[in-house]
Order: structure tokens, then sequence, then C-alpha cells
């Protein structure tokens, strides 16, 4: 018989690793923040911010998941813009995602794209 998973990526990462779940964390948090400003700031050649700019900054390894992560998401669920507001009100309360809504101030959307500017704060958040 197969022991199941825990499903625990921080924790497993930090046991692989052996570091401590709160660094994992920390880094975790960090590369998540500067690959969202990245994505909404690149202009690029062809705006490709994946194929043009984070090809060339990840580790092939990383690259490889990263895009088989995209693949699988984009099979399973139908997300359109706007759809994240949906999971961060039903995942947390107004307050809960309200403290990170000042790290996306001074973000400069890129031209390439035309998307209305949107709200910092989480659209459909219970308070």
């Amino acid at each position: 018989m197969t022991q199941e998973r825990a499903f625990d990526p921080v924790g497993e990462t930090a046991a692989n690793l052996g570091l401590e779940d709160t660094v994992v964390h920390r880094v975790i948090d960090e590369f998540m923040l500067q690959l969202h400003r990245d994505l909404v700031e690149y202009e690029g050649v062809n705006g490709d911010y994946i194929g043009e700019s984070l090809s060339h900054h990840l580790s092939h390894q990383a690259f490889f998941h990263l895009l088989g992560f995209l693949d699988r998401f984009t099979e399973r669920y139908g997300w359109q813009p706007g759809s994240a507001g949906e999971y961060l009100g039903r995942l947390g309360s107004r307050a809960d995602w309200l403290s990170f809504a000042h790290q996306q101030e001074g973000w400069a959307e890129s031209s390439r794209y035309g998307r209305r500017r949107r709200p910092a704060t989480p659209e459909g958040s219970a308070s």
C-alpha cells in the first residue's frame, strides 16, 4: 500500500532543503510578489513575459514545472479576469487580503494589454 502525500508544498520544500518553514514561506512570498509585479509591468519585445523574460531567470527545472502547473491550471479552471476576487472572498475576509494591497501601489500596468486599472483591494471580499 502506498502512503498518501501530505499536499503541503511549503513543508515538503522545507524538509527537502533542510530549511525552516518560515524561511521557505518568506522566499515564496517575495518570489510570488515579484512574479506578479513583473507580469503586470512587463513590456518587452512582444509582451511575452513568460517566454521573453521569465524563462531566462528560472532554472530549467523550475520553468518546466511552472509551465506544467500553468498547463494543468488552464485545463482544470475556467478563469476569467476577476476570478481571483471570488477566491479571495471565499477564503478570507477583506481584512485578510487588504494588508497586501499596498504592495501593488506604484506598479505600472503594461501598455500592451490595455487592462483598466483594477482596484488594489480585493473585490467581492467579505468584511
